[in-house]
């Protein structure tokens, strides 16, 4: 009986560590946040943030997320790469961008009520809150870039943070 149990008390040890190592991590070594200069209007149903792709390692890992003004996560993406070093953004509403890791690249990131299970209303006289993370090395943003958010006819300064 004893054997049996330390078969399967080793057995569970195995399953936890294997549950911790498979985990995703989000940690990051780096990140760059931009938030609206005001806060956001009221009505919209839609918005939209453009913005210009930085330069990474190589060898990083780009995400963005943008987080609710109760702090909690709204939406979160990884900008994978393609073989020649590009990266594929997939927006919200699902179309697909190719962009250079240059940082000259001007990319847009739309959001639409029920896209991803997003929500507009939440940013209703808020500001929103927009991070770039890498998973290694640095975040390098043009200084000559600008950044904004539209919400239909508004136009909103993205300032960082």
């Amino acid at each position: 009986m004893s054997r049996r149990l330390s078969m399967i008390t080793a057995a569970l040890k195995v399953m936890v560590l294997t549950m911790i190592l498979a985990e995703p991590t989000h940690a990051a070594s780096v990140e760059v946040t931009f938030k609206t200069a005001e806060k956001a209007p009221t009505g919209f149903d839609r918005w939209t943030f453009f913005w210009k792709m930085p330069t990474i390692d190589s060898d990083a890992t780009l995400e963005y997320v943008i987080i609710q003004p109760d702090g909690k996560e709204y939406f979160r993406k990884a900008l994978p790469r393609t073989v020649t070093g590009a990266f594929h953004v997939i927006q919200p509403d699902g179309k697909v961008l190719t962009a250079q890791v240059t940082g000259v690249q001007n990319i847009r990131s739309d959001f639409a009520k029920n896209s991803n299970g997003c929500d507009p209303r939440v940013f209703y006289n808020q500001q929103i809150i927009f991070k770039f993370i890498v998973n290694k090395g640095e975040i390098e943003f043009d200084q000559d870039s600008t950044f904004h958010f539209e919400f239909g006819n508004t136009i909103i300064k993205a300032i960082k943070k």
